[in-house]
């Protein structure tokens, strides 16, 4: 069995060349050597297969044995931390670098058996006594060395070369390159890399023009391997050098990668202006360098930068830089801690896992197959909210320590479990895995039947998670009564990383929300006007006549229908909420019940006609299954037919950080970008959009089934504004949940104040959205008394999660002091100058 020493095992190019031998260990006895005891590099030695053994090279007696039965030695031992100039020199450390040195490396010479073979790591540094610039130095060069260091390495070489025995000498060139805590940082380029990682000064000592032959320590190891394994090779003195820079030119690429670090040039005394070596001899050897210092100062960066603690719950990713040929995909995941432990699950399709969290470990799985839901909730934060996120084939999920977690799986699944740190079973309960239940039986069943795991535009499964306002109850539907029951969902919007769309997590069956329905338009007077004004800029721009017929989806109570039956347009409207219909009928506004499906389609056609234009107001967000009902509405429109609709613009959510639009009705979010790849699967081609300025921000947009139709540049324009906006950048979604978050923390301060100040805080507007923003904020009746609606619908009623109760303006006192929050906060002013008389001794303000 062949035996191998490394000397100096220990130190940063040993560590390296452990690792190249560790593959070998189970055939070759491998010995490292070394002064010093680093309990982490032991360790790795140890799992490797190597052995280690502390001794110092002077002591002869302790290095005899290893040393005289060793095949191969790789004499690295030797101390590193030496002066680079004639200023720097300390007589006593030097004297001990030579001792060291040479006498250390004599003692190696010595004790080596006749058949043994040396590997010696010399220095490019032997020529630092060039007067001048000089390139490309081969191995025949004269060595010129000054300082003890470099004139201790050129005597071991010439001791190797008279001791008759079989050695290697390479003569490295600065190394560089990241190896965990063994990397010497007084290397230039390691020390460069440090500084940039830290945004600080990249100091050029007398200009930078210094030339530096350079070496990755990767290379280093794998050259030392190369030519102690290669018997062909003998007595042979090699450079060991894979690229020459100026200094000047190391610091350009650590600026290129780090444009904050900052560069100065001093006129600190340098030793010359450098030299580089000839790589020729060796590889025409057959050694091929394979590590670039532009690659490995990038990783010395990223491995040394601070990164800010990924705040989320769970962390998703996909393998990286994955290789694909005929036989199939190879992917890859870095992990950022060891791993001690790999468990492999099976779970069948419905199954639940999990309900507990780790109080130290960090949880790491990668899905295999099938598909499942995770389900989080941050133990540590006082007001964190549930989350969930689909867990696709392929992916890994990272979920930090005290992070309560859960899996229901949509599919029959396979995954692995990586894990680091003690996970005794016996243990369970008490140290590695604590118990939380977070998923119970009916939550587990609707996450499966009512997930959406596809992009609603696009039909692809690249979704994420982006912004979770945790569980919350449907928010129309409001209660009876205080201690009435009412179910929470998730309350989720996701990303489709392939078309822009955002949407829902959880799809709330449509009857729980519409069949009795207590929102209606015409309370009002902002959208009534909005309404009249469309109704008259849309007859005149379609030039509709006494013939024409419109029709409404998700028409209300009629809002839109009324204005245009006073201009003598033909009107049909549709809506599911039999309430709803009722009243819109007994205004004499044609107003049927049902929901735009197929058989409704052909009611339609068989009883009426084909529409010249078809509209839905705040309705198009509302339908999950968008393709058909667009599919619908091509048949229900004449060739000529225009189909208009107003949504919510999520830009407009975005920049002004609005949360409250947010609600399990509107199962959709649109940008113009995800709406234009939309219709690319359908007959209707989107020709202009308009922004108004309903809901805090919303666009109309119009459609045609004329291919001729003249695309309008708004539609160009909105596109181009959405770009530079960052609707393509997840990164743009990830900024505004922090945005959202931090105006949550504002918010309930200035709640406390209200409270500290005394004040009788009330709100004005029941809305959906002001179900979203208390439910969130978690604003219970504890800090808002009532609230003031003018629908009488929603009088008496409870706001769901809350506990607030709604009262008519009539049953409120009006010469009381209040606090008025504002919750319908689109209709402020309009509030505020049609009650400030009334309430004339409250104040009015706003939560966002």
């Amino acid at each position: 069995m062949k035996k191998i020493v490394i000397t100096g095992g220990l130190g940063y190019i040993g560590m390296e060349l452990a690792k190249v031998y560790s593959g070998k260990a189970k055939d070759y006895k491998i010995y490292v050597l070394d002064n010093e005891f680093h309990p982490g590099r032991v360790s790795r030695l140890n799992k490797w297969g190597i052995k280690f053994v502390q001794c110092d090279i002077l002591d002869k007696v302790k290095l005899k044995p290893f040393i005289e039965e060793a095949d191969i030695i790789f004499h690295l031992a030797g101390i590193t931390d030496v002066p680079t100039t004639s200023d720097d020199i300390d007589i006593n450390h030097d004297k001990l670098v030579s001792k060291v040195g040479i006498k250390g490396s004599q003692n190696i010479i010595n004790l080596a058996s006749k058949n043994a073979k040396i590997i010696f790591p010399s220095t490019h540094v032997v020529f630092e006594g060039l007067d001048k610039i000089t390139k490309n130095i081969n191995e025949k060069h004269l060595p010129s060395p000054e300082l003890n260091y470099s004139i201790g390495k050129v005597q071991t070489e010439q001791d190797l070369i008279a001791s008759k025995k079989n050695y290697i000498i390479l003569r490295l060139g600065s190394v560089y390159g990241y190896s965990g805590d063994s990397t010497r940082i007084n290397i230039m380029t390691n020390l460069f890399s440090k500084i940039t990682a830290e945004n600080g000064v990249l100091k050029l000592f007398g200009g930078g023009e210094q030339y530096k032959s350079l070496v990755s320590v990767f290379d280093v190891a794998r050259c030392m391997e190369y030519v102690a394994e290669k018997n062909s090779i003998n007595n042979e003195i090699f450079n060991c050098v894979s690229e020459n820079y100026q200094v000047k030119e190391v610091a350009k690429i650590c600026s290129e990668i780090n444009n904050k670090v900052k560069i100065i040039t001093t006129n600190d005394n340098i030793p010359n202006l450098g030299y580089t070596l000839s790589n020729k001899k060796i590889t025409q050897q057959g050694f091929k360098f394979q590590f670039g210092i532009k690659d490995s100062i990038k990783e010395m960066i990223n491995e040394w930068k601070f990164e800010p603690t990924n705040k989320s719950q769970e962390i998703i990713e996909t393998g990286k830089d994955d290789f694909i040929d005929n036989r199939g995909l190879i992917t890859n995941y870095y992990m950022n801690e060891p791993i001690d432990m790999i468990g492999y699950v099976e779970s069948k399709k419905e199954s639940v896992r999990g309900n507990h969290y780790h109080p130290v470990q960090t949880q790491k799985c990668i899905l295999l197959s099938g598909k499942y839901i995770s389900i989080t909730k941050d133990l540590l934060k006082k007001d964190s909210v549930v989350e969930t996120r689909i867990i696709n084939s392929g992916e890994i999920s990272t979920i930090p320590p005290n992070v309560a977690h859960t899996m229901v799986f949509l599919e029959d699944s396979t995954f692995v479990n990586l894990v680091s740190g003690n996970r005794d079973h016996k243990n369970f309960n008490q140290t590695h895995t604590l118990k939380y239940d977070l998923v119970d039986k009916d939550f587990s069943k609707l996450l499966i039947n009512n997930y959406k795991t596809e992009c609603r535009a696009c039909n692809c499964n690249s979704l994420e998670m982006v912004l979770s306002l945790g569980l919350s109850p449907l928010a129309n539907n409001l209660l009876d009564s205080k201690n009435s029951k009412f179910e929470k969902y998730p309350l989720e919007l996701v990303y489709c990383k392939d078309c822009t769309n955002i949407q829902l997590s959880v799809v709330i069956p449509p009857q729980l929300m519409f069949d009795e329905y207590l929102y209606v338009s015409s309370t009002s007077q902002n959208f009534i006007a909005h309404f009249e004004n469309f109704a008259n800029k849309i007859v005149k721009e379609l030039k509709l006549k006494n013939s024409s017929l419109v029709i409404d989806v998700g028409s209300n109570d009629g809002v839109f229908l009324k204005p245009l039956k006073s201009l003598g347009i033909q009107i049909l409207g549709i809506d599911p909420a039999k309430n709803i219909v009722k009243t819109a009928n007994s205004r004499k506004l044609k107003t049927i019940l049902g929901y735009l499906n197929k058989n409704l389609v052909e009611k339609i056609l068989t009883e009426y006609k084909k529409a010249d234009l078809v509209t839905a107001f705040n309705v198009f967000a509302h339908n999950d299954n968008l393709h058909e009902m667009v599919d619908n509405i091509e048949k229900l429109l004449k060739p000529s037919g225009t189909f208009v609709f107003e949504v919510q613009y999520i830009v407009d959510n975005i920049e002004d950080e609005l949360i409250d639009n947010i609600y399990h009705e509107h199962v959709n979010y649109w940008s113009v970008t995800a709406l234009k790849k939309f219709f690319e699967n359908h007959k209707l081609f989107m020709y202009k959009v308009e922004h108004i300025d309903t809901h805090g921000g919303s666009i109309r947009v119009y459609c045609t089934k004329n291919s001729s139709e003249v695309i309008h540049k708004s539609v160009a324009s909105f596109i181009s504004k959405e770009k530079k906006f960052g609707i393509h950048d997840i990164k743009t979604l990830y900024e505004f949940n922090e945005n959202v978050n931090f105006k949550k923390e504002k918010s309930l301060q200035k709640i406390a104040n209200f409270k500290n100040n005394k004040e009788f805080l009330i709100g004005y507007g029941a809305p959906a959205k002001a179900t979203t923003l208390l439910n969130f904020y978690n604003i219970t009746s504890k800090d808002i008394n009532f609230v003031i609606d003018d629908n009488p619908l929603k009088s008496k009623k409870f706001i769901p999660g809350t506990g607030i109760q709604i009262l008519n303006r009539d049953s409120v006192a009006e010469k009381r002091v209040y606090k008025i929050i504002v919750l319908a906060w689109n209709f402020y002013d309009s509030i505020v100058n049609k009650n400030k008389s009334i309430y004339s001794k409250s104040t009015f303000d706003r939560l966002n």
